[in-house]
């Protein structure tokens, strides 16, 4: 469920729902994944999970937890974080900032009532409460070519890097703004029902509305994983890139999996890495199940799938997980079973280790 103002609120702006009431479209779905090529485009993420933490022992215990360091999370700026199971498998991928002294995990929506679970069970005896804000505080993604330049004209607030965090404080509305990796400048952004539709109409007035699974192109394009119930728990930290995009600290305390992680990267051992693969025409998988393409030389790849979603023009975009080493031999071109020429694109970050 959505908070009821806000799925009123989206509903009079033609948004047509789907599963969870994340929005399928606004009725213009071929138009919406166009717009997504430059921006300004803006959705709603409402469906996502939100978590928050207090109490006074909320930074130790969530430091023992993650794979990031917590000391680098201030009210100015976000982390990008994995919480992994013993064996070092990523059970959710959290975007983490600050409000005051709380702390937020923003994530997959399909794990909300798995992952609130089990932090509940390990809290124990720690002085931390736990509670579940998707439905309080609502999340829109907004970017495109000049975004930082719209946010600040219209909300007033300027943000550089990536993952900076500020706090937009008007009569009309409060909100947490973050700049998040992208293509182009993009931000996700945290407020109250009745702030939201404020901020939403205010950025409306030089932007187009998308849809959720469109918004997935430009974490595509930045190479950013997700982990949802079909990937939970499946791969390693280090296979998802996540020491690429400063998602592990190598030099912090113990978490859950972190001496099969450390391990692996002081031995430089990452053995499979996540890759943007362009398909040439649409291709039936699903996010979870494994691909085998074969070059011309008839040998096979297996990637698992991450992430996926029509491309703009023709195709499909996908982040697929596969074994390094046998690629560094194709012979020719990619391609399906079925032939779909298949395309392995550069990252924008450089996979290589040192």
């Amino acid at each position: 469920m959505i908070n009821p103002q806000w799925q009123t609120f989206l509903a009079s702006q033609g948004a047509i729902f789907g599963d969870n009431f994340g929005v399928d479209s606004f009725g213009h779905p071929d138009l919406e994944r166009f717009l997504i090529k430059n921006g300004p485009v803006m959705t709603s993420q409402a469906h996502q999970g939100l978590l928050k933490l207090s109490g006074e022992d909320t930074f130790a215990f969530l430091q023992g937890q993650l794979s990031n360091d917590l000391k680098d999370v201030t009210v100015e700026n976000a982390q990008l974080s994995a919480y992994c199971d013993p064996q070092g498998n990523v059970l959710a991928i959290f975007l983490i900032f600050k409000v005051g002294d709380d702390f937020f995990l923003s994530f997959d929506g399909s794990l909300k009532e798995i992952i609130q679970k089990r932090l509940t069970m390990f809290v124990m005896r720690s002085k931390v409460k736990i509670t579940d804000e998707s439905q309080n505080l609502i999340r829109i993604g907004f970017a495109g070519d000049f975004a930082d330049l719209d946010v600040q004209r219209l909300l007033g607030t300027k943000l550089k890097n990536e993952y900076e965090v500020a706090q937009l404080d008007k009569e009309e509305a409060k909100a947490t703004l973050i700049k998040v990796p992208g293509p182009y400048h993009r931000y996700e952004i945290f407020a109250d029902a009745s702030s939201a539709e404020f901020i939403w109409s205010k950025l409306r007035s030089n932007s187009e509305q998308t849809n959720q699974h469109d918004w997935q192109l430009l974490n595509i394009a930045a190479g950013i994983p997700s982990i949802n119930l079909q990937t939970q728990g499946k791969l390693v930290a280090q296979f998802l890139n996540l020491d690429k995009l400063s998602g592990i600290n190598f030099k912090k305390g113990c978490f859950p999996g972190q001496e099969i992680i450390a391990r692996m990267h002081y031995r430089g051992k990452v053995t499979k890495r996540m890759m943007r693969l362009r398909f040439d025409e649409p291709v039936d998988v699903n996010i979870g199940e494994e691909i085998i393409l074969n070059d011309a030389a008839e040998k096979h790849y297996k990637f698992m799938i991450i992430n996926k979603n029509p491309d703009i023009f023709k195709g499909s975009m996908m982040l697929g997980v596969g074994t390094l080493k046998p690629l560094e031999n194709v012979t020719g071109g990619l391609a399906t079973e079925s032939g779909v020429a298949v395309s392995i694109e550069p990252m924008p970050y450089d996979l290589t280790d040192e």
